[in-house]
């Protein structure tokens, strides 16, 4: 069996990816656990307001900026899977102290609050080392197949991990259930110190002019600045980020207020909320087998387009949810089926699309660029929503924010997109067959 799968694809025989592979698989599972008790710990235990669910759920996202913004050229000239071992080890530390704090009567949510920060800023640095060290990993022409294969793991962690997460929860509290999730880090942390050091050195970037060594602030404003026109000169990335922008802003008021709205406004119990989740998963799981199919059927370019629609698609599902509640569970299986299947699909085919254009020793940077725009979306998003749930309810914040979404498909409307029809190696061939 081993040997026919070593036979099927290239992936199989290449130690390396398997190793990150192999890192990501109990890692992401466990990442479901604290994502679920977080705001779990604040409505059940701490009895949140809408304003201050808005405020942990947005420290959860601006490290993502800040991160953005001043890591991406550390990322760049780091050693990447030493960095990642680092991340692993310090988001260890950092989720367990929520249980620990819990054991000794010391949470509070000022302390979750710092606890979630603190996470997604290591999260988001690692996020960033990890799409900028697969190409090094693997060939150019196998970054569809082995961004599908992570992104099918995530899949079947949003599958099973919410509803063990509600089950855990329910027997063991949110706090230990925790330990789990800080546990999976240390099983990452150990795989990713198996890939050789040398893999992930950063590319040599083209030597310093002679004089006197440029200063933090100047070095920080060049990966700014390098990180923006990689993007910005790239015409079917600029429409992407764009475009993803303006989902991260829908996605802020879906986070800001999607607990509460399931809990308090629909009285659904946290088991039957990580049920509904895990549909989602599934259709994450269908949508990481068929990002190919779908972009060799309708065009690698259109096939992002179209897999953005489906997702929005989804978010637009929450407005009847919360307009006919006796109904709501039928629109919430479809949000997370359609959003999820739509939104994999993108994700993989956007994400393998920047692997290819852009030159690695800039893809880092271009990351943290792709960082601060989301993160500025999603952080503004979930403030406002905070505050326009307190004015107009919870439930027409959702019905608002699923709204936003199809803003967000006029950006993909341009000939650079759907002009790509076959997967592109390279920016040069694009701009080339353009």
């Amino acid at each position: 069996m081993f040997e026919f799968l070593r036979r099927s694809s290239p992936l199989w025989r290449n130690a390396n990816f398997n190793r990150l592979w192999t890192a990501q698989i109990l890692s992401a599972f466990g990442s479901r656990i604290t994502r679920t008790a977080i705001p779990i710990i604040a409505v059940g235990a701490l009895a949140v307001t809408p304003w201050e669910a808005a405020l942990l759920s947005a420290l959860s996202y601006a490290p993502y900026m800040l991160a953005g913004a001043l890591g991406g050229g550390f990322v760049e000239r780091a050693n990447k899977t030493r960095l990642m071992v680092a991340l692993d080890l310090l988001r260890f530390v950092i989720v367990i102290a929520a249980p620990l704090a819990w054991y000794f009567n010391l949470l509070n949510f000022w302390l979750l609050c710092g606890l979630a920060a603190a996470t997604g800023a290591a999260s988001a640095l690692f996020q960033n080392a990890d799409v900028a060290v697969l190409p090094r990993l693997v060939a150019k022409d196998q970054l569809v197949d082995a961004n599908a294969r992570l992104q099918a793991t995530e899949s079947l962690a949003e599958l099973t991990g919410p509803g063990a997460a509600g089950l855990l929860i329910a027997v063991l509290t949110a706090p230990v259930a925790m330990i789990v999730d800080a546990l999976t880090f240390i099983w990452s942390a150990f795989w990713l110190w198996k890939i050789p050091k040398g893999v992930a050195v950063a590319v040599d970037e083209s030597a310093a002019p002679a004089g006197p060594k440029p200063g933090m602030l100047e070095t920080l404003r060049a990966d700014i600045v390098i990180g923006f026109r990689a993007i910005a000169t790239c015409p079917p990335m600029r429409a992407i980020i764009t475009a993803t922008a303006f989902w991260y802003v829908s996605a802020g008021f879906f986070f800001a207020t999607f607990m509460l709205f399931l809990m308090r406004d629909l009285g659904l119990s946290p088991a039957v909320i990580g049920v509904v989740i895990s549909v989602g998963g599934l259709s994450a799981l269908l949508g990481s087998l068929m990002a190919r199919p779908m972009a060799k059927a309708v065009g690698y370019g259109p096939a992002i387009v179209l897999a953005f629609s489906i997702s929005v698609a989804g978010l637009l599902m929450l407005i009847p949810a919360a307009a006919f509640k006796q109904w709501s569970i039928v629109f919430l299986v479809a949000q997370q089926f359609l959003g999820d299947f739509g939104l994999m699909i993108f994700t993989i085919l956007a994400v393998s699309l920047q692997q290819k254009l852009l030159p690695e020793d800039q893809l880092a940077r271009a990351n943290g660029f792709n960082q601060v725009v989301n993160g500025a979306g999603m952080t503004g998003s979930i403030l406002i929503a905070g505050w326009v749930a307190t004015s107009i309810d919870v439930t027409n914040t959702v019905m608002l924010g699923a709204a936003i979404g199809v803003v967000g498909i006029l950006p993909l409307l341009t000939r650079h997109l759907f002009s790509i029809r076959e997967e592109p190696e390279d920016q040069a061939g694009l701009i080339a067959a353009d």
